[in-house]
């Protein structure tokens, strides 16, 4: 076992050639699968830090999300914790029962595991992988400062599954692969790079999912409530989704949570420094059609206000920067736009339907949300009851 100390990872990138190629089956795959159970319900604290980017393809739709996953394990108990993106839930399992909940939050879900063969993990243990078909392809050094290990990289097939999606949907998992750098003495992954195809509701979809390890501590004490649910949550059947009817209930008349972000440009963008101003928050994607035809009259308010009582700011949610450029080419902004692909959004910015617009009064309160087709004909009566005209 590792001692009881910071580790602080140098992670060694896998090149594109490959060292060494073998089928290892139960040996390796099956042995390293044992040593990361033995970690995760021994008495020692394991605790993971990772950076996250997970890609969707649906249909001709391309999204990313980049954020931080926290991981904790301690006698079979863990908590995991996403910052700055995914759906913003904390999951705490207590060796019995799954607790999922959002951080500030007033609800929770609950569940029950079925069996051990089924036992319920954190991301991105949680893929059910054949282990007994795992493939070796590279040996080298963990990277660990002070006294180093061994790793293995190893390519893992995806156990086909289904789960229950949101809104009463169900996601199928058809095939894939995981690709893992796995510490061969603990059985601790420190790098996961996970290829599947994805059937739902929606359609067929492709998930392109890497982990990487950022920091690790083994040994040290968790704090005692790490693996409770907290106290003063309701349980819920579903969340109740974060749309136009949530926001308001739950944020209008309220000081505006604050956004500390960096536009396409690099150029710092607070809440706080627009104090005075009507301020405008456009979340869109490129391949929105309302979000296009709105464009337009967007401008023509940024033209007409912007020196004046408004600000707009667009949030450009979950495209890549050359997506998004490519498209301002052909429908120029004068207002600064933010890439969510790039910044760590807080949660009550996190946006899933477009068009969507926050307007924020001169005193910071938020006035009022306006999402949908309809989005920018609401929006103009809102305008002028903050003195704002719209042509």
């Amino acid at each position: 076992m590792l001692s009881a100390q910071r580790l602080t990872f140098l992670f060694l990138l896998i090149g594109a050639v490959v060292l060494a190629s073998s089928s290892v089956g139960e040996t390796t795959g099956n042995s390293v699968w044992s040593k990361f159970e033995a970690t995760m319900h021994g008495p020692l604290a394991l605790h993971q830090e990772f950076e996250v980017e997970r890609r969707v393809k649906l249909g001709y739709v391309d999204q990313v999300q980049r954020y931080q996953l926290v991981v904790d394990f301690l006698q079979g108990m863990w908590r995991e914790q996403r910052i700055g993106g995914g759906d913003g839930l904390n999951r705490v399992f207590n060796g019995q029962d799954l607790f999922e909940f959002v951080p500030g939050g007033s609800e929770f879900t609950h569940k029950k595991q079925a069996s051990n063969k089924d036992e319920l993990l954190p991301e991105p243990f949680e893929t059910k992988l054949n282990w007994k078909k795992a493939k070796e392809v590279q040996s080298l050094p963990c990277g660990y400062s002070g006294k180093d290990h061994g790793c293995v990289v190893v390519d893992v097939p995806i156990k086909p599954w289904i789960r229950p999606g949101p809104t009463g949907s169900v996601i199928t998992m058809t095939g894939g692969t995981s690709r893992i750098m796995i510490d061969a003495e603990t059985g601790v992954w420190l790098r996961c790079h996970t290829v599947a195809l994805v059937e739902s509701s929606h359609g067929s979809s492709q998930w392109d999912v890497i982990y990487t390890i950022k920091q690790m501590s083994f040994g040290a004490a968790p704090a005692a409530a790490l693996f409770q649910l907290p106290t003063g949550l309701h349980e819920v059947q579903q969340f109740t989704p974060w749309d136009e009817g949530s926001i308001k209930k739950q944020l209008a008349g309220k000081p505006a949570p604050d956004l500390q972000i960096k536009d396409i440009h690099g150029n710092s963008i607070s809440l706080a420094a627009f104090k005075g101003k009507t301020v405008l928050l456009d979340f869109w994607t490129t391949w929105c059609p309302s979000c296009q035809s709105d464009a337009s009259s967007i401008e023509k308010l940024n033209q007409k206000y912007c020196d004046k009582s408004l600000a707009i700011v667009g949030i450009s949610v979950g495209e890549e920067r050359e997506t998004v450029e490519k498209y301002l080419k052909k429908h120029p902004h004068n207002f600064p736009v933010v890439l969510s692909s790039e910044n760590q959004m807080p949660l009550q910015y996190q946006i899933h339907v477009f068009p969507t617009y926050l307007i924020i009064g001169p005193d910071g309160n938020l006035m009022t949300v306006e999402q949908g087709d309809q989005g920018f004909a609401k929006l103009r009566n809102d305008l002028k009851k903050a003195g704002l005209e719209t042509d």
